[in-house]
């Protein structure tokens, strides 16, 4: 005669087995990936291109979806509410994920994501417009003086808005900040007169025709190898922006063990690979057990550099 003890035996056998063979499963539906800024910036552009590789690499649809707005803390916001199950995930820069919790109150903090890997890192530019007669970092900080210049980039607390205080601070003056949105719309600021100078990453630079006077690394770029760096002239300051696949947290180890294999074989993709060439954005893998350290670092990291910079971190 079945006991009740092996009946609730059987019963949790059966559970067991139907969640693995889900898990096995994954992905069976489309796949929404966040994308917290607007269409045209260098997020939404390294985005698709490496949605475009993982969809290949997953054997299904992934699909990206633009929610703009606060920096990007409503798109990850969003993310981070969204049901654990794998489904929907978020395409994140640095700032909203590692800047933004420590300057205001958000619903997600440090442990609030699963880092999958990270996909591209990306050295900051100090970027004119091409027909400025300012040639260098000690042009602008002379013109910074006047009062007269003003840097753009994306909300308060983004890495536009930090870099450009860091550097601020490195050189003893101040600049006038305009938040313009993401990447496209500072570059249009700079190109149209609004503003005198954009920080981002060395892919807006080309794309929109800029002109490079720094590069915020320890080595010349590649990709743009005629820009000094800030070290060359001066100071020793780098800062990047770099872009990670996130889950919501609580999302089970097969799948996320399945999306970090997907990565991997995504940044390997030759059209992957031409695509961040084209968008001139400079790919960097880790994969998940790196990348989680590597976000906490940066987590803490970001906080002692908005304090050294006089933001106060919450």
């Amino acid at each position: 005669m079945k006991t009740k003890f092996a009946s609730s035996i059987s019963a949790l056998t059966i559970f067991a087995c139907s969640f693995s063979a889900m898990a096995a499963d994954y992905p069976s539906k489309p796949i929404e990936v966040i994308i917290p800024y607007g269409a045209g910036g260098s997020t939404d552009t390294t985005g698709r291109v490496f949605i475009n590789a993982i969809k290949k690499s997953l054997g299904a649809d992934v699909v990206p979806l633009n929610v703009a707005g606060a920096g990007g803390t409503i798109g990850m916001a969003q993310m981070f509410h969204s049901e654990p199950d794998g489904y929907t995930l978020g395409f994140s820069p640095i700032a909203p994920v590692t800047v933004q919790p420590h300057l205001r109150k958000l619903p997600y903090g440090m442990d609030s994501f699963e880092p999958v890997c990270l996909v591209s890192d990306n050295p900051n530019v100090i970027a004119v417009a091409p027909d400025s007669e300012l040639n260098s970092i000690d042009d602008l900080v002379a013109l910074s003086k006047s009062g007269k210049v003003v840097a753009v980039g994306a909300a308060p607390g983004s890495m536009p808005h930090i870099v450009q205080a860091a550097v601020a601070n490195a050189y003893g003056t101040k600049f006038t900040y305009l938040p313009a949105g993401n990447a496209a719309n500072s570059a249009k600021a700079v190109l149209g007169g609004e503003a005198t100078f954009s920080s981002n990453v060395s892919s807006m630079v080309s794309v929109n025709g800029l002109k490079g006077l720094a590069v915020l690394a320890d080595e010349r770029l590649v990709e743009l190898p005629d820009i000094p760096t800030l070290k060359e002239q001066g100071e020793d300051l780098s800062l990047s922006i770099w872009f990670g696949l996130f889950a919501p947290q609580g999302t089970s180890e097969d799948k996320l063990d399945k999306l970090d294999e997907a990565c991997s074989e995504a940044v390997q993709d030759p059209e992957f690979l031409e695509g961040m060439k084209k968008a001139q954005s400079i790919v960097r893998y880790l994969p998940r057990s790196e990348f989680k350290e590597y976000y906490q670092e940066q987590f803490t990291n970001n906080k002692e550099l908005l304090e050294l910079i006089g933001v106060k971190a919450k």
